[in-house]
């Protein structure tokens, strides 16, 4: 990696990632039901964990999972290009000053990866989440300079159908 992407978090900061939730179709396309309903669950879930900042790409489906959480507690949202080198994404936690805190990323499947391997974790897979996967919540906590992932799943298990909910 080069330096312009190398990030060093201190032992205080925690990360949690998540891929946006069910996205309606078409080049910009909002949540579906399932999608916003799945909002309301990662809400739920990170109300307490003392987020600082939420990071968001520019496309609708990234913004509207983070919106429930961003609007209940009251926390700023920072807007990264979604591309697979995650320059801007690691400039911007730089310059927010966020190497300390708790913050959320939500991303895209084909992001998600490549965000893990560039906070640290360089021997996770690189390969994309699969497309029907909405339900991964990972955590990345820092001791003594050195990242450890958590994964978990979060809400109804992908692919169950708002009326089931």
């Amino acid at each position: 990696m080069a330096n312009a992407q190398m990030i060093t978090f201190k032992d205080d900061a925690k990360i949690y990632l998540v891929r946006h939730a069910e996205k309606l179709s078409g080049n910009d396309p909002s949540l579906t039901t399932e999608g916003n309903n799945r909002a309301g669950d990662l809400m739920r879930v990170l109300t307490d964990k003392k987020i600082a900042r939420i990071y968001v790409t520019e496309y609708k489906r990234t913004q509207n999972t983070g919106d429930s959480l961003r609007i209940q507690s009251g926390i700023d949202t920072v807007h990264y290009l979604s591309d697979t080198s995650c320059i801007d994404l690691v400039n911007k936690i730089k310059a927010n000053g966020d190497l300390n805190r708790t913050i959320l990323i939500i991303g895209h499947s084909n992001t998600l990866p490549t965000i893990i391997r560039k906070l640290g974790l360089l021997e996770y897979a690189a390969e994309d989440i699969p497309s029907n996967e909405f339900d991964n919540l990972f955590l990345i906590k820092f001791k003594k300079g050195r990242p450890s992932l958590t994964k978990t799943k979060f809400g109804l298990p992908s692919g169950v159908p708002a009326m089931m909910q």
